[in-house]
């Protein structure tokens, strides 16, 4: 999947399924004297235009909702003393649902931003040199958020295969030098000439495999952010597990239909 940042918000309302539209069976609010005020965003701090919020009780269940502006502001009023919810939805498949808490008292004017959380660390493009070998370049801008590494608690990458097999997601990560040419890179690209010759990252293990569900977590934070550093070439990954005999290309989730890794959140 190639994901390209989005500039309009006709573009935002499409890609996200952001919804615009009243919905009729929404149970209006009583009227109190107290509101909430806020703005949908991104974890790099750009808004998300035209996006629908949705404010609920948490005593009574009734809910309804606001359309954000084209700056991403969103606003509640006459509200009663209660604990609400603010919900932000997408149809997307890689946006997580956002809720925040928020507590309103008597005449009460509360400020309280909600975030939008993309859930994967998609890649641009991926190259199989051979059983052992495959070079892969990220797209972090598509993750939106900016250096916020310290949000993150792992990176998580998963291949389910079919029970019994020879292959692992425990690897050696390396960068890829900025004058090799992924189509004609000049050399036999064996595990032995890139330790010799690329500059060794870091290690990813797999975790016990169960039922042919392969997965591995980057969890140290200096490593989360080298795989959002976007370098230029990208990134050699090189088995290193001495019992199995091929590599594969984690993917986001156990489906296997999308290469990358899913952001696991604290």
């Amino acid at each position: 999947m190639k994901f390209n940042l989005l500039s309009t918000c006709l573009v935002l309302v499409t890609i996200f399924g952001f919804s615009c539209s009243d919905d009729d069976s929404i149970v209006p609010p009583s009227n109190g004297n107290s509101t909430i005020t806020g703005q949908l965003k991104f974890l790099d701090n750009t808004p998300a235009a035209n996006a629908r919020i949705e404010l609920s009780s948490n005593t009574s269940g009734r809910f309804i909702y606001d359309t954000c502006d084209v700056n991403g502001y969103f606003f509640f009023e006459s509200l009663y003393k209660d604990n609400y919810t603010l919900t932000f939805r997408s149809t997307s498949y890689d946006i997580y649902t956002s809720y925040v808490s928020v507590i309103v008292d008597d005449n009460q004017n509360v400020t309280q931003d909600v975030f939008i959380r993309f859930n994967m660390l998609d890649d641009f493009s991926t190259k199989i040199f051979n059983d052992s070998v495959f070079f892969i370049k990220m797209q972090p801008d598509g993750a939106r958020i900016g250096s916020n590494y310290d949000l993150i608690n792992n990176l998580s990458g998963y291949y389910r295969s079919g029970g019994l097999d020879s292959i692992s997601l425990s690897t050696d990560v390396y960068l890829v030098p900025a004058s090799l040419n992924w189509n004609n890179p000049g050399v036999d690209l064996t595990p032995a000439y890139i330790q010799s010759n690329f500059q060794l990252l870091f290690s990813i293990d797999e975790e016990p495999v169960i039922n042919g569900r392969h997965e591995v977590r980057i969890s140290d934070s200096s490593n989360i952010q080298k795989m959002f550093s976007n370098p230029s070439n990208g990134f050699a990954f090189v088995l290193k597990d001495t019992i199995a005999n091929k590599i594969n290309i984690p993917c986001v989730d156990f489906s296997n239909n999308d290469f990358g890794l899913r952001i696991i959140y604290k």
